[in-house]
């Protein structure tokens, strides 16, 4: 980013008139939508106060943008002195433990906000300056990308230059950003496939405890869980974690196996045992969704086991590991179709029945066993038993009909997945 000139023919127009005065003009909605577009569709950027949103990953958005647009004005990369908000900005994220993987997402979501904002633009006859409108956007987010890194790299203490390489390489699986190139500029091996994680970790009983300052306490749980996809991954893992998960990509070595058979696999065995001993190594509940993919497939296979992991958790998971195969029904369940309304509205009487709903939901979950369901609610058998029938008649759907179980078991889907119709 040393301010060099990256297009030697000029300002860039678009419908015959200059796409940086476009985009400056619509410097306050493109900002919005971008925002917007970063806190629907990121999840961890749902987690954060409305006032972080409001104030500072708005002006971070901002100032991107802004940059951007003086990028097509000069047609110069951005200086090193001129990405340092995103640089700081960057380790502030790393300091309150934002995966880098999420904040890596937030920009290739506006970069790609950005790029459809501009392709509405064009008109017949805009193919050149389209095309070079898009090689200035990709070298603005490689500039920026690299910003982001080193705010990452920069805010961990003495992290050394393998740390960074790690980081690096991760941003480039994840996002499907030319991971050989990066693994060659940072001296790392690309494997030929890696194992896809991502990871839930729920509290630590310190987190709890009064005499414990809560952060510190989430501070070395985190320590932990990176100590110990370390030892899984042999000090190769490249990881993204916080004191409530995170994602992690471990190279799969000695004797690899087939990318569509995977799961029978020695490796998959050993990874297995050692994922789910991570739950006593770090001292709280862990569920981990695992799914394996060569470099380029990473960041589908990646967002699929967060997808199978929020699955296995809406369906009352609290410790384990899962595949797709593990959840086929429940992830099917939770794709979007026109039959979820329906299914999920099945069970909208019982919204003024929470005991009743709470009820149905310890039945499915524990494998529809009112024994366990009792146990697991604090209440006599026959409470379920009683509040079962209660469901019956409130919904019409009775339990100990193979036919209705099934309607049952589809609709608590469906709601839990939020999918009810307003």
């Amino acid at each position: 980013m040393s301010g060099i000139k990256t297009d030697p023919d000029g300002p860039i127009a678009i419908g015959g008139r200059s796409l940086a005065d476009q985009l400056a003009q619509r410097t306050h909605a493109l900002v919005a939508e971008t925002v917007h577009a970063v806190w629907t569709e990121v999840p961890f950027y749902r987690s954060l106060p409305e006032e972080a949103i409001r104030n500072d990953v708005t002006a971070i958005v901002r100032r991107n943008l802004e940059l951007f647009i003086a990028m097509l004005r000069t047609a110069r990369e951005p200086t090193k002195g001129e990405v340092a908000e995103l640089r700081d900005s960057a380790g502030r994220r790393a300091e309150e433990l934002v995966p880098l993987a999420e904040v890596l997402h937030a920009y290739h979501l506006g970069i790609q906000h950005w790029w459809a904002a501009i392709s509405e633009l064009a008109t017949d006859g805009d193919g050149p300056a389209l095309a070079r409108a898009g090689r200035q956007l990709h070298t603005y987010l490689l500039a920026a990308t690299s910003a982001v890194v080193a705010g990452y790299g920069s805010d961990h203490g003495p992290a050394g230059e393998d740390d960074a390489a790690r980081r690096a390489l991760l941003m480039a699986l994840s996002a499907g950003a030319n991971p050989a190139g990066t693994a060659d500029r940072v001296g790392l091996t690309l494997a030929r496939l890696y194992w896809v994680v991502a990871i839930h970790v729920g509290p630590h009983p310190d987190e709890s405890a009064a005499e414990v300052d809560t952060a510190v306490a989430e501070r070395r749980k985190v320590r932990r869980l990176q100590r110990e996809l370390d030892n899984v991954g042999r000090d190769t893992a490249l990881c993204a974690v916080t004191s409530s998960g995170g994602t992690a990509l471990i190279p799969i070595v000695d004797s690899d196996p087939a990318e569509d058979n995977w799961e029978g696999s020695p490796q998959y065995a050993q990874l297995r045992r050692n994922l789910l001993d991570l739950e006593r190594a770090i001292g709280a509940a862990v569920v981990v969704a695992v799914s394996a993919a060569a470099p380029s497939r990473v960041p589908g296979a990646l967002q699929e086991a967060r997808e199978v992991l929020a699955v296995a958790r809406c369906h009352g998971h609290r410790s384990g590991l899962f595949r797709l195969r593990d959840v086929p029904v429940e992830y099917q369940l939770t794709r979007p179709s026109a039959a979820h309304a329906v299914l999920a509205n099945l069970l909208s009487p019982l919204d003024a029945h929470e005991p009743i709903l709470r009820t149905l939901e310890a039945f499915v979950d524990t494998g529809y066993d009112r024994a366990a369901a009792a146990a697991a609610l604090h209440v006599h058998p026959n409470t379920v038993l009683y509040r079962l029938r209660k469901l019956a008649t409130l919904t019409g759907l009775d339990v100990s009909s193979p036919r209705d179980l099934v309607r049952v078991t589809a609709a608590l889907a469906a709601r839990r997945s939020g999918a009810a119709a307003p």
